[in-house]
């Protein structure tokens, strides 16, 4: 029977991250039936490191081609990075978070045994999650893939940006503030939720337009169809744009440009374990109060 292959990649700038590898090389120490790769970027300037007998060292994009599995090791924003790097390879990835569980990560430390006792009896759940494609319209084949969010904001401008906002070739409205934020399901309890933005289940299959301090109170959040094409462009006032890609990629926009975003056609493969619950996660991650009865 053929191997099953576990690329490990993450945040190796933090002090935990090697001690999961290590963790994770000791369990598979003795199950047969995987083999273990590691990103070599992970490797960079840690040559004093342990070298790992089960482990072999190789590009990104080499163990990417080889996996079964993805484990990204870090929080949050390392699983938002690995999912872009993947691309349109969807690989499952699991997220394995370092310090306190994140709304993406199904292990800390403390439960990572249990999370790979799941992944070898293959007691575990692969969900399909929205990803975002966004381009510039003079520049289609230039893409951005994203899992939270795309904002367009006034950069270093300072000022008032008015953005004009169509779905489907229809008018939606002309925003004026600080920006936009479009997002994912997913991507709901980030950026969005913290500028008013609506919670939205992670399996709804929506995206959520939410604008940034808004200088007209009519102006609301509003939630589409995935099958939505949304163009952004700019007034005449334009003085200064920026887009943001998952908190991550940033760029500055010129006053012709047009931002389209839309649903990906392939989606991101995230491992859930059969012990998580959104409900609770989000009990535990905004302090809601009160106890099931």
């Amino acid at each position: 029977m053929k191997s099953k292959v576990i690329t490990l990649t993450g945040n190796y700038r933090k002090d935990r991250f090697f001690d999961i590898v290590s963790q994770i090389s000791k369990y598979f120490s003795n199950v047969k039936g995987y083999e273990l790769l590691i990103s070599d970027e992970c490797m960079k300037n840690h040559s004093e490191k342990m070298i790992f007998d089960n482990i072999t060292v190789d590009s990104f994009d080499n163990c990417v081609n080889k996996s079964n599995y993805i484990f990204s090791i870090g929080g949050d924003g390392t699983i938002l990075s690995t999912i872009r790097k993947l691309s349109c390879r969807t690989i499952p990835v699991l997220g394995i978070h370092i310090g306190n569980l994140g709304f993406l990560a199904m292990s800390t430390e403390e439960t990572l045994n249990m999370a790979l006792d799941h992944i070898v009896s293959g007691n575990y759940n692969i969900k399909e999650k929205i990803l975002l494609k966004t381009y510039r319209q003079s520049n289609p084949k230039d893409v951005f893939y994203s899992f939270n969010d795309i904002v367009i904001d006034h950069g270093n401008s300072g000022r008032v940006l008015k953005t004009i906002v169509q779905n489907n070739e229809e008018h939606i409205n002309d925003y004026e503030g600080d920006g936009i934020i479009i997002c994912t399901p997913t991507g709901s309890t980030a950026y969005s939720l913290s500028s008013g933005g609506p919670i939205v289940h992670a399996d709804l299959d929506v995206l959520t337009i939410t604008p940034i301090s808004s200088h007209s109170l009519s102006a609301r959040p509003i939630v589409l169809p995935s099958d939505s094409n949304i163009k952004i462009s700019f007034s005449n006032s334009f003085v200064g744009a920026s887009l943001t890609i998952d908190g991550q990629i940033r760029f500055d926009l010129d006053k012709n440009d047009k931002i389209v975003v839309s649903k990906s056609n392939f989606y991101a493969k995230i491992i859930f374990m059969p012990y998580y619950s959104y409900i609770q996660t989000l009990k535990e991650k905004l302090h809601w109060s009160g106890n099931s009865r």
